[in-house]
């Protein structure tokens, strides 16, 4: 009799809340809905992951040991660690919205996707996928250099050391490049070091680690020399 006397009670505040049953098709659309979400973040989150491998080795190291520890914290992608955790997140909600989502714990849920996101990423990477898409947003996205580090200013400031610029004649010991200045610098590279990949002919845009000589104007003198 109490059984029956709940079943009535829920049958009448169901018939008063106006619920209608789902209908089957509505039903599979949203299941199909919600694994479209799952994969869609998935792709973005692996898209997102394989530019921040472009970065980080890409990133000019080597002045680790010139600008020290600062360094690392101005050039790290924070921008693309923090849409990776976006998407991670997004994922886990929308995964668990599925059929399968209830079955696992989200401590699960989340190292599945890490694990595909990081795999899928890396072999975005290898085929540069990420370098093509950080140049692409660079390039047509001018409000992208306010949320990421602007790697290229860093190279001008040759007081510090630091300058970068395409070469615009060479002779024994001495080459000319016109910075992003359009200003003409002697570059005096006798015993300097020169990555392997650098090639010193006109036209070459190269990167320069050395110092500014303090007795002739626009003189610097290279210890390395390497590509953008």
């Amino acid at each position: 009799m109490e059984n029956k006397d709940i079943s009535q009670i829920a049958l009448q505040k169901i018939k008063e809340s106006g619920i209608k049953p789902i209908s089957k098709k509505v039903f599979s659309l949203k299941r199909i809905i919600f694994w479209v979400f799952v994969c869609f973040f998935v792709v973005i989150g692996a898209l997102s992951y394989s530019v921040i491998l472009s970065i980080l080795f890409n990133n000019d190291w080597y002045l680790y040991n010139k600008l020290g520890f600062i360094f690392t914290l101005k050039t790290l992608p924070y921008f693309w660690f923090i849409c990776l955790l976006l998407f991670t997140v997004l994922g886990e909600i929308y995964y668990r919205k599925t059929l399968l989502g209830y079955r696992h714990r989200i401590i699960t849920i989340i190292g599945i996707y890490i694990i595909i996101t990081g795999i899928l990423g890396t072999i975005l990477h290898f085929v540069e996928v990420g370098e093509m898409i950080e140049n692409s947003i660079s390039s047509n996205i001018p409000a992208y250099s306010v949320v990421v580090f602007d790697r290229d200013e860093i190279w001008s400031h040759p007081e510090q050391g630091l300058l970068t610029g395409q070469i615009v004649e060479i002779n024994d010991d001495v080459i000319k490049v016109s910075d992003s200045n359009g200003i003409i610098w002697d570059i005096n590279v006798n015993d300097t070091s020169i990555d392997k990949k650098v090639k010193l002919e006109v036209g070459e845009y190269i990167k320069i680690v050395g110092d500014m000589d303090d007795d002739i104007d626009n003189l610097f003198n290279a210890n390395e020399i390497h590509l953008p």
